[in-house]
Order: C-alpha cells, then sequence, then structure tokens
C-alpha cells in the first residue's frame, strides 16, 4: 500500500478535497480517498503538502507513436494513403512505444491517449486507447481495443485521392465511398470469402464501435451526422473546427467531440477558424466536448496548457480539467478505469507543483496504475523507475522512508 498525503486533491468527480489522502494498492489501483483516511501501518507514504492531485490527463485525438519525434518521413506511419477504404488498418501495427514524444507526454501529466490513424482516407482504420506504461511492445500500452472505426471527411482526402485521378475527387465523392463500404459491410458474408474492410466496419454497424469521424467544416459534419442517421450508427466527430456554427445540430444528434485542436495554426482552408470558442460552444450546448492535443499539431505534453487557454475563453476551471480527463474518458469508454480519483479506478495521478492549469505549474511526478513513470528532475517527490527495467533510483519521499518503484 502507498499513500499520498496532505494534497490539495482535484478529484474531477466528486469535487476537491484540501488536505486529503490518497492510498494505493498493490494492484495499481485507488483504494480509498478522502480528507479523513486512515493509513495502514507499514504503508509507504508520500507527503504532498502544498501540492496539488489530478487524475492523469486523458486526450480523446492524437497520433502519439505514430508520427515519431524527430524521425521524419522514416517515423510517420499515421497514413496508409494507398486505398481511399482501409478501414481494417490499426493503429496498434504503427505505434513505436520508444517515440520521444511519449515520454515527454508523462512530463506533461498525460497518461492516457487516443490514437488514431491519419486522415488522408475516407475510412483510415482502427482507433485504439493506451496507456502510457513503460513498455518495450505497444501491445503493453493497450488499454482499450478498438475504441473505434476513423473515418475522413473533406479537404484531406479529397486532396489525397484526387489529386492522383481515382476516386473520390469531391465531397460527394467522399460521401458515397463512405456509403457503399458501410452498405458492403452490411451484406458482408464471411462464408463467401474474408473481407477484413467488411469485417472491421461491422462492430460499427452493430453499434458496439463509433464512427469516428475526422472532419473540420460544417457542411462535412453535417454530412457526417447525416450518414450516421441513415446507417444507424454510433458518431463521434474529431477536429470539428467549424462545429460552432452548427453546435445546435451537433447538441440535437447526441453526438459527442473530440474538439481541435484549438491551440494550432491555421495552415489550411478547412481550420481557418481554429480557436478555443470551438469547445467552449460545443459545451454550452450540452455536447460531451473534451479538449485534444491532435499531436504532434500540439505536443502531448502541452495538453493541460490548451486546457488553460479554454479558461481564458470562458471555461471555468473545474470544466476544463473535466474536458481534459473525465469527459474524454467517458468518450471512450474507460471511465470505468480512468479520469477521475475515485475509488477503484486505476491510480493514474499526477502530481503538481501548483495550479495545473497554469503556465508556469511544473509536474513533480506522473503515476500510471501506482508507478511513478516520471519524476520532475528539479526536485519533487516520489520516486523513478528505470527506464525498462528494476528501480535504480530510491528516493526518500517521508522522514524514515523509502519508496521503491
Amino acid at each position: 500500500m502507498r499513500a499520498i498525503v496532505n494534497a490539495q486533491i482535484l478529484t474531477v468527480a466528486d469535487g476537491t478535497i484540501d488536505s486529503g489522502t490518497v492510498l494505493v494498492d498493490d494492484r495499481g489501483k485507488i483504494a480509498a480517498v478522502g480528507a479523513q483516511v486512515e493509513v495502514p501501518a507499514g504503508a509507504e507514504m508520500i507527503d504532498a503538502e502544498g501540492l496539488t492531485l489530478t487524475p492523469g490527463l486523458v486526450d480523446a485525438f492524437s497520433r502519439l507513436g505514430l508520427i515519431n519525434e524527430g524521425l521524419g518521413w522514416a517515423g510517420n506511419d499515421a497514413e496508409e494513403t494507398t486505398d481511399p477504404n482501409t478501414a481494417h488498418v490499426r493503429a496498434l501495427d504503427g505505434i513505436y512505444p520508444f517515440d520521444r514524444g511519449i515520454a515527454e507526454a508523462r512530463s506533461g501529466g498525460v497518461t492516457t491517449v487516443q490514437v488514431v490513424p491519419g486522415s488522408g482516407n475516407v475510412l483510415a482504420g482502427e482507433a485504439l486507447a493506451i496507456k502510457l506504461r513503460r513498455a518495450v511492445a505497444a501491445d503493453d500500452l493497450v488499454l482499450r481495443r478498438p475504441t473505434g472505426i476513423v473515418a475522413s471527411l473533406g479537404e484531406e482526402p479529397k486532396a489525397t485521392h484526387g489529386g492522383e485521378k481515382r476516386m473520390p475527387a469531391t465531397r460527394m465523392g467522399i460521401a458515397a465511398v463512405l456509403r457503399e463500404a458501410l452498405v458492403k459491410a452490411q451484406e458482408y458474408r464471411p462464408e463467401k470469402g474474408r473481407d477484413l474492410r467488411c469485417e472491421a466496419l461491422l462492430p460499427v454497424l452493430r453499434g458496439e464501435l463509433p464512427l469516428l469521424v475526422h472532419a473540420h467544416r460544417a457542411d462535412d459534419i453535417v454530412t457526417a451526422l447525416r450518414i450516421g442517421r441513415e446507417f444507424s450508427i454510433r458518431i463521434t466527430l474529431l477536429g470539428a473546427t467549424e462545429g460552432f456554427l452548427v453546435a445546435d445540430v451537433i447538441a440535437e444528434s447526441g453526438v459527442a467531440v473530440a474538439a481541435g485542436p484549438s491551440l494550432a495554426a491555421r495552415d489550411r482552408q478547412e481550420t481557418r477558424a481554429v480557436g478555443f470558442h470551438l469547445p467552449l460552444a460545443l459545451h454550452r450546448q450540452g455536447v460531451p466536448t473534451a479538449i485534444v492535443s491532435g499531436h504532434p499539431e500540439l505536443p502531448e505534453a502541452y495538453l493541460n496548457i490548451a486546457a488553460a487557454l479554454a479558461v481564458r475563453e470562458g471555461f471555468t476551471p473545474e470544466e476544463a480539467l473535466r474536458a481534459v480527463t473525465l469527459t474524454p474518458a467517458e468518450i471512450l469508454g474507460v471511465a470505468d478505469r480512468v479520469g477521475a480519483i475515485t475509488t477503484g479506478r486505476d491510480a493514474d495521478l499526477v502530481l503538481w507543483d501548483g495550479d495545473p492549469l497554469e503556465l508556469t505549474t511544473r509536474v513533480a511526478w506522473t503515476m500510471v496504475e501506482g508507478r511513478i513513470v516520471y519524476q520532475d528532475g528539479h526536485g519533487g517527490v516520489g520516486c523513478v523507475d528505470a527506464p525498462l527495467g528494476p528501480a535504480q533510483n530510491r528516493l526518500s519521499t517521508h522522514p524514515g522512508k523509502e519508496v521503491g518503484c
């Protein structure tokens, strides 16, 4: 048992606890949380007086591990742009667990990420949610797989395939390719021969998984909702830059949105309206809205800064923190595991030396499932795992106590 004591705890689900305690058991689960928690004899103690404890941050839209930091073309495995329908490719097969971006994400308090294939194809493939554990194989990062099948509308598939003089070259063509793939999957009979593209879409047609639709322009957003109604499938929107123009339509549809990234360059026609007015407009309409990084558009480690800028736009601090913790966890279907500090959830925790929504605040340490995976080199508390093996470094965190990882 490990006890984090004297922390200001932002539970997200149950408000703030001043000078509270969190108990973490040997399975990496939160065993207890509160202001009056009895610490068992022999528990390893971390004194967090003057520090703030939050859940690990959750990013609902990222290409972390698919587009590797500093490797250029050789490290970009997000886009299989050889066919407009690659529903059967899996993000898992492209994730590089030694990507520098993963380590940097931990330094920003990010512990869970939905990794999605690129947006150059009408159907881009299978997304998944990963935990930023220390691992030597991508399989060891998996939290939930799959979380959905990614589709894309608008400018990017037009440019990718229309430029090669093949369908789709227009928005009409994109919608037609998507409908054709869904109809083919509806009519699929495996006894006549396997088709992996159709098999990938079956959970979407059965309502078990959402179609994760990457769309920026308002008309593309409405097309995504239209196709969702036609096939009675669940839709989650990714990006949705012009979603503020049709926020009421999105709200009426009941879909969730991984909105943004709102801290990004206006580098093309579809994203010229980028800004934090987007998640605010959706949130005010009651749309389940996650603030996202779209890594590497915004480096994963700065997800908390995006949340902070949303506060400047009009979110309350509580709303902004929820938009990078519990709301994305709910969108990904993993809220029973992550997104809040409550008994029974995974001990994915971040200790900050100040307000997590302040620019100058540093992460003291990041914990995933009870193991500290990042330690600030400027002091802080806790222990540090060796990169890939047993702990090499043991730091005293309480008078008379050492904490081994």
